[in-house]
């Protein structure tokens, strides 16, 4: 593979990846192993020079805060089911660990959700 189809690839599997694919289907689309995937999108994401990457941090950081919203505007329905709730939840949780990943920082291994369901006394 020449430089400058390795480049172009590059430029493919950092598009896919902004448009929310995973590595698996990078790979399968660029028809390349797993491993050479996250290569590449590594290798396009750091030609990025600084202030291009810091705006489009930001630029995903606002949506993931768009959608941590919603989320928290959900779970104050009163009307949510427990199931629904545990749900949204698991939602905000993923939506962190985005977030956490986008820079680069650390998300403890484990989270523990409670919910209490408030029972009537008979």
């Amino acid at each position: 593979m020449t430089a400058g189809q390795r480049h172009e690839q590059e430029l493919k599997a950092l598009e896919l990846s902004n448009a929310g694919h995973s590595i698996d289907t990078i790979a399968e689309r660029l028809d390349v192993g797993r491993a050479t995937a996250a290569r590449r999108v590594q290798a396009a994401l750091q030609r990025i020079p600084a202030q291009e990457a810091d705006t489009l941090r930001r630029q995903s950081e606002t949506r993931i805060n768009g959608w941590m919203r919603r989320c928290n505007t959900l779970l104050d329905s009163p009307d949510l089911s427990t199931q629904d709730t545990v749900r949204v939840i698991n939602l905000l949780a993923s939506l962190e660990r985005e977030r956490i990943q986008l820079y680069g920082l650390r998300l403890p291994s484990a989270l523990v959700v409670q919910i209490e369901q408030g029972g009537m006394a008979a």
